[in-house]
């Protein structure tokens, strides 16, 4: 039986917010096995994002290395990607203006590490 665990990381928002963001929840994927672990117990990630009407904000604490962003329209186009080297710039913008109204997803892989978060453009 396959099931797959989501471990919701509440996105924290850094002092470098604009007013209006939304935070973007991440969540590992694939997704580990499940272990017993207490319910109380929550993974703290070290990537959080946000979305305005401008711009998508993603954020590094602590440095990871080399990242691909990724964004997906709600028929999985690829709308931006970039790589960046977390070690030398940990906060990167990306311009979503010309974005369409709709569903979105992003994902973020650095090292053996993917994650994932989904938004919506109004």
């Amino acid at each position: 039986m396959k099931r797959l665990i989501f471990f919701a990381a509440f996105i924290v928002c850094l002092a470098k917010t604009f007013a209006g963001n939304e935070p973007i929840d991440l969540t590992k994927y694939p997704l580990p096995p499940p272990t017993p672990v207490p319910t109380s117990l929550t993974q703290e990630l070290p990537v959080s994002a946000s979305i305005s009407e401008t711009e998508l904000a993603v954020y590094f604490e602590p440095t990871v290395g080399d990242a691909t962003i990724t964004v997906y329209d709600a028929y999985n186009n690829i709308v931006s990607q970039e790589t960046v080297d977390t070690d030398s710039e940990s906060t990167v913008f990306i311009t979503s203006s010309s974005w369409s109204t709709g569903s979105y997803s992003i994902t973020i892989s650095y090292g053996t590490t993917s994650l994932i978060g989904y938004f919506d453009m109004e």
